[in-house]
C-alpha cells in the first residue's frame, strides 16, 4: 500500500510565507517515505468559523511547478484538476511541463468539477453535470492523445483538437498515469474504466469496497482488466503519539472530525481495513501536517507496517 498526502495553502507560521509552509510540509513528506503530494485545483473557500473571510488558497499549478522544481523524489498531482476550469490542450501541455521540471513524477489528476461559487465568482459556465462528464472524459481523451502522439487530433462533444503538438512530451512512457477522482457509479467509475489508471473514491471501508466492485462492473462491460487501474481512497486523518496529545493539540475540533484519528497503532488498523477490501493507495487530508511531527510520526510507523498491505 501506497500513500500521498493532499497539501493545502498552510498559515505562514515559523516556515515563512504561505509557500514556505506549503514547501516544509512536502519536503516532510518526501523524507518520511510517502509516495506523493497533491494539491486542491481551487481557487476560493469561506471560512467556516469566519463566513466573511476567505480561507488562503494558492493556484494549484504554480505550486506543483515549483513543488517539482523544489523536491527530488515524491511525486506531484492535482486532487484533482477541475477541466471546465481550463482547455483540456492547455492541461496535457501543464502537465508534460510539469513531468519535465519533475523527471517524470507527475500524476494527472482530473475531475469534473463541482464548485459553483468559484464558477460563478471568477466568470466561467458552470453546465450540468451531464456537460461536466462529458467535457471530463473530452479532457481525458485529448490529454492522453496530447501525450502519445504527435500531432494529436480528436473531435468530441466540448473540446477538440486538430494537429496539436505537445513538444516537450512527458517523460513518463507511454504517459504520466491519470487519475480521475470521484465516485459516482454510473458516469465517473465509468470513465475511469475507460480512459484512467487511477482511480480516487471516498467513505468507509465498507463504501469503498462497492465502488471498486462496481469500478470492476464496468470494466468488464468496457472489456478492461479490473487490475489495470490503481484503485485508491482519499481518507481524512489525525495522527498522535498519544491521545493525551491528540487533545491537547486539536481541543474540542476532535468531538466533530469525522475522519481516522488516534495513535500509530489505531491508524495501521483503520488503514488496514481498506487495503482489506482491496484499496492500494491512500490519499490522506492530514490536519496537522504543518507541525511536520504527525507526517514523521507517520512515516516511522505506519509506513512499514503497510508497506506490503
Amino acid at each position: 500500500m501506497r500513500f500521498g498526502l493532499q497539501l493545502k495553502t498552510y498559515a505562514p507560521r515559523e516556515h515563512g510565507n504561505h509557500w514556505d509552509s506549503t514547501l516544509a510540509v512536502a519536503r516532510a513528506c518526501e523524507e518520511a517515505g510517502l509516495d506523493s503530494v497533491w494539491f486542491a485545483d481551487h481557487f476560493m473557500f469561506p471560512d467556516e468559523e469566519n463566513p466573511d473571510k476567505e480561507v488562503p488558497v494558492m493556484e494549484c499549478f504554480t505550486v506543483l511547478g515549483a513543488l517539482a522544481a523544489a523536491t527530488n523524489r515524491i511525486r506531484i498531482g492535482a486532487l484533482v484538476a477541475g477541466v471546465p476550469y481550463r482547455n483540456p490542450a492547455l492541461l496535457a501541455k501543464m502537465h508534460s511541463t510539469l513531468d519535465v521540471i519533475s523527471h517524470g513524477r507527475t500524476i494527472v489528476g482530473l475531475g469534473a468539477g463541482w464548485h459553483q461559487p468559484e464558477f460563478d465568482a471568477y466568470g466561467w459556465p458552470f453546465g450540468t453535470v451531464k456537460q461536466r462528464m462529458e467535457q471530463l472524459e473530452d479532457a481525458a481523451q485529448i490529454i492522453k492523445a496530447m501525450m502519445t502522439q504527435r500531432p494529436a487530433s480528436h473531435t468530441g462533444k466540448h473540446y477538440s483538437i486538430r494537429d496539436a503538438y505537445n513538444d516537450p512530451m512527458p517523460i513518463q512512457k507511454p504517459h504520466p498515469p491519470i487519475m480521475i477522482g470521484g465516485g459516482g457509479e454510473r458516469q465517473t467509475l465509468r470513465l475511469v474504466a475507460k480512459h484512467a489508471d487511477f482511480c480516487n473514491v471516498f467513505g468507509d471501508p465498507e463504501t469503498v469496497a462497492h465502488k471498486f466492485e462496481v469500478l470492476r462492473g464496468h470494466c468488464e462491460k468496457v472489456g478492461r482488466p479490473y487490475e489495470e487501474i490503481t484503485r485508491s481512497n482519499h481518507v481524512p486523518m489525525l495522527i498522535g503519539r498519544s491521545e493525551a496529545e491528540l487533545r491537547e493539540k486539536h481541543g474540542e475540533s476532535l468531538d466533530s472530525f469525522s475522519g481516522l484519528m488516534g495513535t500509530p497503532e489505531t491508524i495501521i488498523q483503520r488503514l488496514g481495513e481498506y487495503a482489506a477490501v482491496g484499496s492500494q493507495y491512500i490519499t490522506l487530508r492530514m490536519e496537522n501536517a504543518d507541525d511536520l511531527d504527525p507526517i514523521h510520526l507517520f512515516g516511522e510507523t505506519v509506513l512499514p507496517a503497510l508497506a506490503d498491505a
